[in-house]
């Protein structure tokens, strides 16, 4: 039996990315379920390799979450090369993805989503989940968390700068629900 492709078609890449706390894990998520696409996300893959060693984040090499970074985007190249389109899910470093990006244009059809959330919201969304999960300052080094934990005191939020390269970009507010609509995401990602 013979499969006609359409060879022209390449890959779709949509990055999800914000500060940490705006929703990105959530929204990655329901959106890979709702668009029939895996969602690969970097924290996981962190996740997975500091599990390889049973060490606490702190007690590993300085350059782990470098190393993490490169199995990430090692890892999205590897499937864009199968013609597996897919979610990102990742905290935007600007500096260590604008040539990624650039490069991943040439093989994908790319998209970013922001999620937007006012930066205290965020960074207070960020304690709660490190305070519910004590394994995220094993797996993370959760400087957040772990300075709450000595002092008492809340840490607030850090400069963020969103991801500012040329493909689609769609902010989506997340403070409550999602502004667009899922709905919505997934018709203006179809263009």
């Amino acid at each position: 039996m013979w499969y006609i492709f359409d060879m022209n078609k390449i890959p779709k890449l949509i990055i999800v990315t914000g500060r940490p706390g705006s929703g990105k894990t959530t929204l990655a998520n329901k959106l890979g379920e709702l668009m029939y696409l895996p969602v690969v996300s970097r924290d996981e893959i962190k996740e997975g390799y500091v599990s390889t060693f049973n060490k606490r984040h702190n007690k590993l090499p300085k350059e782990t979450n470098k190393i993490a970074t490169d199995i990430f985007f090692k890892t999205i190249k590897l499937l864009l090369s199968n013609n597996v389109s897919m979610i990102v899910e990742a905290a935007f470093q600007h500096k260590v993805w604008l040539p990624q990006v650039t490069k991943l244009k040439k093989v994908a059809n790319v998209s970013i989503i922001i999620c937007d959330i006012d930066a205290q919201v965020a960074a207070r969304r960020h304690l709660k989940r490190g305070l519910k999960n004590p394994n995220r300052e094993f797996y993370h080094g959760d400087n957040r968390v772990t300075h709450f934990r000595k002092t008492g005191e809340f840490l607030a939020a850090g400069e963020w700068e969103a991801p500012s390269i040329d493909v689609q970009t769609i902010i989506v507010g997340t403070s409550k629900g999602y502004k667009p609509n899922l709905e919505s995401i997934k018709k203006k990602l179809k263009r």
